[in-house]
């Protein structure tokens, strides 16, 4: 062990380091932030916010009444009119393409930012109803709120106000088909936790999540079906109207809670409603009056903007989350964690065990100290190349054909070594392997660069050196071969982005008698 690492550590620090042996029981969540600045100034209500993805110059996409619009705080560009309807939600799915939720239409309709044609990409515009199927014969009842499928991004969802449903859109064809529709009432907004989705209902936010074995369930995480200002845990806390949602740290969220005129904190780690609170406060014991009623939200950088009903963009500065005991995975086989101290420029480098901090918080004296406990990572996130084959599962099975596909997925793996590296080596331990499902083919590259059980997707900086490196080469390195019929090669499918080789990480439990639980992210024990 290195004790003098440790050492200097606890000099610089001015720590001591102790055996956790008792947890925060009175922990109450919060958050504060400096107060708030308008940003935008607009008499129209804010239905939905986005960081602009074509401007890529820190301006705000937002949607008002029937239009689409983008600012950079001073003056607004319209991007797109869709008379007689409101725009409730949209997503980009690209730079240069935004679906857009036409509410009072009851379709959702494609938006081109290059040339700002629109085209209907989902539903029957103009009529409601509740109907599975492709443009002009699927029904929507009043689409609200829009988001890429993470478990699949050639997938939007759609929350189905009306009809209380959470419904799926394929980008390419524009089918329309249903997810769930049960424990919703009047859902809205949506945000990802991880692999689980978070809905905005009347009164209550509710949770989607999917099971391994394709099941998907809905429940009522936190609020009532009756209205009201209650902190505290999920259980007992009332919301007045909860609409948009926004991720503001690890399993924390922020809601805007339209009627009580506040936003409130969903705290997934304690299980806990907290209020939200601006300076001046003498205490945050219950959330500060917004200067209008709150109705979408978004967070870019350290910065918090809140869409009004009729008082424009307000921003929100200087968030101050409180410190709750903290806990640190090691990355699989690494014998220390990095870790940048809360509120501090100081970066620590932790082995296995518990220490104990302390730091000066005035508005939270109870939480002057915290603890930092390291340990090993329960689950382990693997980089994979993944690249996905229009073809028919009757010929990947052909003995004849398994001749050719295998050396020629063993030579792409050969090929993407060079992509790589530096960052990271094709795995010698585990196999490629492929399977085929639905006539679609999947091939799987896997590399030794592994992760802890907090990193859930592929960090950014990496994902962009990869596909950085990939450039002019994607598709010769994601090609594999059939020998029938007529010895052809075949091209890797590729994604709304152009994308042929995709990066995922793929999670196993570290203890190999356990079992990894995808739907829930953790490790059981295996049922015999």
């Amino acid at each position: 062990m290195k004790y003098s690492l440790v050492l200097i550590l606890i000099i610089l620090a001015a720590v001591l380091v102790l055996k956790l042996v008792k947890c925060d029981t009175d922990y109450k969540p919060s958050v504060s932030f400096n107060k708030p600045e308008l940003f935008h100034n607009t008499n129209w209500r804010i239905y939905h916010m986005e960081l602009d993805l074509y401007r890529d110059d820190g301006s705000i996409m937002f949607s008002t009444w029937e239009y689409l619009e983008t600012t950079n705080g001073t003056t607004p560009t319209t991007l797109a009119n869709i008379l007689s309807s409101y725009i409730t939600g949209f997503k980009q799915v690209n730079k240069t393409h935004v679906a857009v939720a036409a509410h009072s239409q009851h379709c959702i309709k494609m938006l081109n930012r290059v040339d700002n044609s629109l085209r209907t990409l989902a539903g029957t515009c103009g009529s409601t109803g509740y109907v599975e199927g492709g443009v002009g014969t699927g029904r929507l009842y009043y689409p609200y709120g829009i988001e890429i499928d993470v478990r699949n991004p050639d997938r939007l969802l759609v929350t189905d106000y009306f009809n209380h449903a959470l419904r799926s859109v394929d980008l390419h064809t524009g089918e329309l088909s249903t997810v769930i529709n049960s424990g919703f009432n009047h859902p809205r907004y949506v945000v990802w936790a991880d692999n689980k989705l978070l809905v905005s209902n009347y009164h209550y936010i509710s949770q989607v999540s999917w099971g391994a074995d394709g099941s998907v369930t809905n429940i009522k995480l936190a609020g009532s079906l009756s209205p009201g200002y209650v902190d505290g845990s999920f259980n007992t806390s009332r919301f007045y109207s909860p609409l948009g949602i926004t991720r503001v740290g690890y399993n924390m969220y922020l809601v805007a809670d339209y009627h009580n005129k506040v936003l409130r904190l969903l705290d997934l780690n304690s299980k806990q409603v907290g209020p939200v609170c601006f300076d001046g406060e003498t205490s945050c014991t219950i959330s500060s009056q917004l200067p209008d009623y709150p109705w979408s939200i978004l967070k870019v950088g350290e910065d918090v903007y809140v869409g009004m009903w009729s008082k424009g963009i307000y921003k929100l500065s200087g968030i101050r989350l409180p410190f709750d005991n903290l806990t640190v995975y090691l990355n699989p086989g690494e014998n220390t964690a990095e870790y940048k101290l809360p509120g501090s420029s100081y970066t620590g480098y932790f082995q296995e065990g518990s220490y104990k901090f302390s730091r000066e918080y005035n508005n939270y004296p109870e939480k002057s100290f915290y603890y930092i406990t390291v340990l090993k990572s329960p689950i382990v996130r693997r980089l994979m190349f993944v690249s996905r084959y229009n073809v028919s599962c009757m010929h990947v099975k052909n003995a004849y054909n398994r001749e050719t596909l295998i050396p020629s997925i063993s030579q792409q793996k050969r090929h993407l070594q060079t992509i790589c590296a530096p960052d990271c080596n094709m795995s010698a331990e585990i196999e490629t392997w492929y399977r085929c499902k639905n006539n679609e083919l999947t091939v799987y590259w896997p590399t030794d660069k592994t992760f802890s059980v907090v990193t859930k997707e592929v960090p950014d900086k990496l994902r962009d050196e990869l596909r950085e490196r990939l450039v002019g080469q994607e598709t010769e390195y994601s090609n594999v071969k059939f020998q029938a019929p007529r010895n052809r090669t075949i091209e890797a499918r590729p994604n709304t982005r152009g994308e042929r080789i995709h990066f995922l990480l793929s999670s196993t439990c570290a203890d190999k008698t356990l079992r990894y639980d995808s739907a829930n992210d953790l490790c059981s024990k295996i049922q015999l």
